[in-house]
C-alpha cells in the first residue's frame, strides 16, 4: 500500500508525505501494528496508553483516536481495508503488512504542472510556463524532493488527464497546479497543492500583485509551497530557495520566454532563445542563470549542428564562465561547462569533475546527467553510463528526448535490442519525432537490418544532417549506390543554408566502402573537434575502418583515460 510506518520514529508517512496525527492515534497505530492480524483488546490499548485514567475518559480518548487514525488511512469503519472492529472487544490490524528496514525517508517525488493562463491572450503563454519552470526550479534544490522535469510536465499541456492519471504516469506523490492572470497593472497567481493518491486538496493559495511584483510573487510561491510541504529547511538551503536570477522585471521576462523557446530544440527555436538570452543579458549583464542559460544554448547548437563547433563552442565556455563568476553554486553552469570540456576540448577529467560539481549542487537537473551518460559510456563504463542516463529519464520520465537518449546510450554500449525497445517506446507517443526515428535507425543499421533502418531515417532526414548521413550509410550497405550518392547531394545542397559537419559524409562514404575518401571526412571531423567524436571510442559507426592505422591515430588524439578501453 501507499503507507510506511516506522515504529522506532513512530513516524507515518502516505507516498513520501509525513502525515500528521495525534500521539494517541500514532500510538494506538503502533499498537495493532505489532501485532498485526490479532485482536488488541480495549484493556489492553487503555493501559499502555492512558493507565490509570477514568472509564468515560478512556472511551471518549479511545474512539477519537481510532476515528483520527481512520480518517488519516482512509478507511471506513463499515468496509475497513486497515483496521477493523471487534465489537466491544478492540481492534484488529487486517491489511496485509511488509516489515522492512527502512532508512532515510525516501524523497517526496513531486510535479509543477504548467500553469493555466487565465489572462486570454496567447503571448501569455510563455510567461505562465515561465512562472511553473522557475517553481520547479527552486524546489529541485531542496533535499528530500524529487522534483519531474519541466519538460516532462509540459508534455501533458492540455490533456485531461486526472490527478490520479498523472501520478501513476509519473510517479509522484504530490502534483502543483496554478493558474495566472495578467493584466496591465495586476498580476494573480493561485498555486495548489495536490496529492495524488486521492486527489485531495492538500493546501491553496491566491497571490494578488501590482505587475511590477513578479519576483516578490515567485518567493511567495515557493516558500509557501514548502511551507506546505512541512519540510524543515536549512538556513543556506532557504536563502538557495529564494535567490533570484535578476532584478530586472525586464530581463526575467526575455529569460522566461527564451527558456520556453530552449526547450523546443528545434534549430529556429534554439536560435530565437539565444536571441532572447542575449536581450535579457542586455537589461542585466549580472544574471548568472542567463549566462548559464546562453551556454546551454552554444552546447545545443554545437552538438546538434546547428552552429559550427569553433563558433558555438568557445562561446559555451565564455558564458559558463561567466555565469560562475556570478555564482559559483550554479550547477547548470558546471554542467555546460563540463560538456564543452568533454565535447569540445577531450579533457576527461576536468568534464567528469564538473559533472559531478553539477549533480551535487542541483541533483534534480536531469540535462546534467544526459550529458554525463554520455562520457562514461565513451570511455567503456557503460553500467554507470547506463545508470546515469535511466536516472535522468526518472526526473524527466516524458520526455521523449530522454528516452531517445537511453537508447542512444544501450546503442554504443552494443544493447542494439534494447535500444530499439526504447525508441519504439518513445515513437508511440510521437511518431515522427526526428530522434526516436534516428536512433532507432542507427541500431537497426548495428544490427544489419538496412532495410528496416530505411523508413525511421527517412522520417529522421529532413533537415538533420546526421540522419541523412545514416540514411545513405544505409542505402549504400543495401546495393542502393544511386540513392547513396542523391544523399551526398542532397548534403551539399543544404551545406549552402545551414551548417553541415563532416561526419555525414563520413558515413556514406564507409557505407559505399570508400575508406580513403571516409577517412579524410573523419579526419576533418577530428580537426573541427565535431561535438560526436568523443563518442567514436565506441560508437559502432567506426567499426568497418577502426583497425586502419589512420582511424587508429585519430583515436589516440581523444587522450582517453587509461581506464577507457577502445572497442575492437
Amino acid at each position: 500500500g501507499p503507507f510506511q510506518f516506522d515504529l522506532q520514529t513512530r513516524e507515518l508517512r502516505n507516498r513520501g508525505l509525513r502525515v500528521k496525527l495525534r500521539p494517541q492515534s500514532i500510538e494506538v497505530l503502533a499498537a495493532l501494528a505489532e501485532r498485526h492480524g490479532e485482536l488488541v483488546t480495549r484493556e489492553e490499548l487503555r493501559d499502555r496508553l492512558w493507565p490509570g485514567a477514568l472509564y468515560g475518559d478512556f472511551d471518549n480518548g479511545l474512539n477519537s483516536a481510532v476515528n483520527r487514525l481512520r480518517e488519516a488511512l482512509g478507511d471506513q469503519g463499515a468496509e475497513p481495508r486497515y483496521i477493523e472492529t471487534v465489537a466491544r472487544r478492540g481492534y484488529r490490524f487486517i491489511h496485509e503488512v511488509a516489515r522492512t528496514q527502512l532508512g532515510p525517508p525516501q524523497p517526496i517525488r513531486l510535479v509543477v504542472l504548467p500553469f493555466e493562463n487565465l489572462s486570454g491572450d496567447p503571448g501569455e503563454e510563455y510567461f505562465c510556463e515561465g512562472l511553473a519552470g522557475e517553481l520547479t526550479y527552486a524546489l529541485t534544490h531542496l533535499p528530500g524532493l524529487h522534483v519531474i522535469a519541466r519538460s516532462s510536465a509540459l508534455a501533458l499541456k492540455g490533456q485531461a488527464f486526472d490527478v490520479r492519471e498523472i501520478g501513476r504516469r509519473l510517479g509522484v506523490s504530490v502534483v502543483v497546479e496554478g493558474a495566472v492572470q495578467r493584466s496591465a497593472n495586476r498580476l494573480r497567481v493561485t498555486v495548489s497543492l495536490i496529492d495524488a493518491g486521492d486527489a485531495s486538496h492538500l493546501w491553496s493559495g491566491r497571490f494578488d500583485r501590482d505587475s511590477s511584483d513578479v519576483f516578490l510573487i515567485q518567493d511567495e510561491t515557493a516558500n509557501a509551497v514548502v511551507g506546505a510541504l512541512r519540510m524543515t529547511l536549512l538556513e543556506g538551503e532557504t536563502a538557495r530557495l529564494v535567490k533570484r536570477h535578476t532584478e530586472s522585471v525586464v530581463a526575467f521576462e526575455h529569460y522566461l520566454k527564451g527558456r520556453w523557446l530552449w526547450g523546443q530544440r528545434t534549430p529556429q527555436a534554439v536560435a530565437r532563445a539565444k536571441a532572447c538570452f542575449e536581450d535579457a543579458l542586455q537589461a542585466d549583464p549580472k544574471s548568472a542563470c542567463t549566462h548559464a542559460a546562453l551556454s546551454e544554448c552554444y552546447c545545443t547548437s554545437g552538438f546538434l549542428g546547428y552552429l559550427p563547433p569553433g563558433m558555438a563552442f568557445p562561446k559555451a565556455r565564455t558564458e559558463a564562465k561567466l555565469a560562475l563568476g556570478l555564482d559559483p553554486q550554479l550547477g547548470e553552469a558546471h554542467g555546460a561547462l563540463g560538456w564543452v570540456l568533454w565535447a569540445f576540448d577531450w579533457d576527461w577529467e576536468k568534464a567528469e569533475e564538473s559533472f559531478l560539481r553539477a549533480e551535487e549542487l542541483r541533483p534534480s537537473y536531469a540535462q546534467t546527467r544526459l550529458w554525463h551518460s554520455f562520457l562514461l559510456a565513451s570511455v567503456s563504463r557503460f553500467d554507470e553510463a547506463l545508470q546515469q542516463i535511466e536516472q535522468a529519464w526518472q526526473l524527466d520520465p516524458l520526455s521523449l528526448v530522454m528516452q531517445c537518449n537511453v537508447a542512444a546510450i544501450l546503442h554504443l554500449a552494443r544493447r542494439h535490442e534494447a535500444a530499439i525497445e526504447r525508441c519504439l517506446r518513445a515513437l508511440e507517443m510521437d511518431p515522427d519525432f526526428a530522434l526516436g526515428n534516428f536512433h532507432l535507425g542507427r541500431s537497426c543499421l548495428a544490427l544489419g537490418q538496412h532495410d528496416q533502418a530505411i523508413p525511421p531515417l527517412e522520417k529522421a532526414a529532413p533537415g538533420f544532417p546526421l540522419a541523412m548521413g545514416a540514411l545513405g550509410n544505409a542505402w549504400a550497405k543495401m546495393g542502393r549506390r544511386d540513392k547513396a550518392l542523391e544523399t551526398l547531394r542532397a548534403l551539399e545542397c543544404i551545406s549552402k543554408d545551414q551548417y553541415v559537419g563532416a561526419i555525414p559524409r563520413f558515413s556514406i562514404y564507409s557505407g559505399l566502402g570508400e575508406q580513403d575518401a571516409a577517412i579524410e571526412q573523419l579526419t576533418l571531423a577530428f580537426d573541427a573537434h565535431e561535438g560526436v567524436v568523443p563518442i567514436f571510442n565506441v560508437d559502432p559507426i567506426l567499426d568497418s575502418v577502426r583497425d586502419d592505422p589512420r582511424v587508429k591515430a585519430l583515436l589516440r588524439r581523444l587522450k582517453l583515460p587509461r581506464r577507457a578501453p577502445a572497442v575492437v
